[in-house]
């Protein structure tokens, strides 16, 4: 009988978050929690229940075992016919099979890696280690199919304790990789985007000044920071945003993304010392329950301009400065304990940007903000602390 994955598995009842804070609070994934996201994953049913980052993964590692148990049968049917040929014993047939599976399997992941590398050519640095890790692992999967393709030629007092082993070992592989996926999920991330991807729309001094902040502590570890992104539609605002919250997931920081008129509708309907709702949108699709905007260590405010409505530039301002001070006034200590990444529109100007930098950095009582105007070609200004040491 087919059923969606029960309400309560994931999400207020977890080790994680308290219900009682709403200071920045680094992700941790507990063995239970792992577990119940495992069996969400694995139990619900995709038409029902939103399909997640980690049932991709999973579904991936499935596929890659499945793809090396077919290889290694293929593999295996041309080594009988060689072995017939040459006169090979049949065991040396089916570890030369096995071999030529690893070997094959081994060379597509490195050309896949090579060739995410040679893509990268963006204003970012690459993150190699993670990418090496993830084609080691994927062959890895692979490899481990291939062994179960192997066993299936021998006797059962053998091929049944290799089978349980192989098992075991996929098992112990996972946990590490799920909870990267989960702190991912939870985020509520458009999309998953690395900066490495990016286009050159960005100068390399706030490029720097960008990575450097990614690569360090996040609150309450570190001095909160603001980046404000702005720029014109196909500049890459919100791609950039998504960049910066998945390469703060991928460091293990808790991050939330929200358009402002979600953070306007919380702030408004919040009990900012309580734990909001269960039934609340703000825990998102039942099987993920992203991280609560409040405790997050990253907060991503996307969507800022279509709230500030079509009037002219100079309005724009205006409206802005309006929201910080009325509907958004509650959170502004909330929001100046951790990092927040502010997603405007077209300002128009490294001027205008500039008022909305100032306004921004007196609402979060932090320094000047790394504020970054964007194009659709190029980036013709950067603002903040970090650009008259690197112009």
């Amino acid at each position: 009988m087919r059923r969606s994955v029960p309400v309560g598995q994931i999400g207020p009842g977890s080790p994680w978050p308290p219900s009682d804070s709403s200071s920045p609070l680094p992700p941790k994934i507990s063995l239970r929690l792992l577990l119940e996201q495992f069996w969400a994953d694995v139990y619900g049913k995709e038409v029902q229940s939103a399909a997640t980052y980690s049932y991709t993964w999973l579904a991936d590692q499935v596929g890659h075992i499945c793809l090396g148990i077919l290889l290694d049968f293929g593999f295996t049917v041309i080594t009988y016919r060689l072995g017939g040929w040459l006169g090979w014993p049949t065991l040396w047939a089916e570890f030369l099979g096995f071999f030529l599976t690893m070997a094959v399997v081994a060379f597509w992941e490195y050309r896949a890696f090579r060739s995410d590398v040679e893509r990268a050519t963006g204003p970012f640095p690459l993150d190699r280690t993670l990418l090496q890790k993830n084609a080691i692992i994927a062959a890895g999967y692979m490899i481990l199919g291939a062994a179960v393709g192997l066993l299936f030629h021998w006797p059962a007092h053998w091929a049944v304790p290799g089978f349980i082993v192989i098992l075991l070992v996929a098992i112990v592989l996972a946990p590490v990789w799920l909870r990267q996926k989960i702190i991912w999920q939870k985020a509520g991330l458009p999309y998953l985007f690395r900066l490495a991807n990016a286009h050159h729309t960005i100068l390399e001094p706030a490029a720097d000044a960008l990575q450097k902040l990614v690569q360090s502590a996040a609150p309450p570890h570190a001095i909160p920071r603001q980046v404000i992104l702005s720029g014109p539609v196909q500049s890459g605002r919100t791609s950039l945003a998504a960049g910066i919250g998945t390469e703060f997931a991928f460091l293990a920081k808790s991050v939330r993304y929200l358009s402002l008129d979600r953070l306007v509708e919380f702030a408004m309907a919040s009990k900012l010392d309580a734990a909001p709702p269960f039934f609340c949108d703000e825990w998102g699709p039942v099987n993920v329950r992203y991280w609560p905007w409040r405790q997050a260590q990253v907060l991503i405010i996307d969507d800022i301009s279509p709230l500030l409505g079509t009037a002219p530039d100079a309005d724009h301002y205006t409206h802005f400065a309006a929201l910080l001070d009325g509907p958004l006034r509650s959170i502004g200590g909330l929001l100046s304990t951790r990092h927040t990444v502010w997603v405007l529109g077209d300002v128009g100007s490294p001027e205008q940007l500039d008022k909305f930098a100032r306004a921004i950095s007196a609402y979060c009582k932090g320094a000047a903000p790394l504020a970054i105007l964007l194009s659709t070609q190029r980036v013709v200004a950067v603002h903040g602390p970090e650009s008259s040491a690197a112009a």
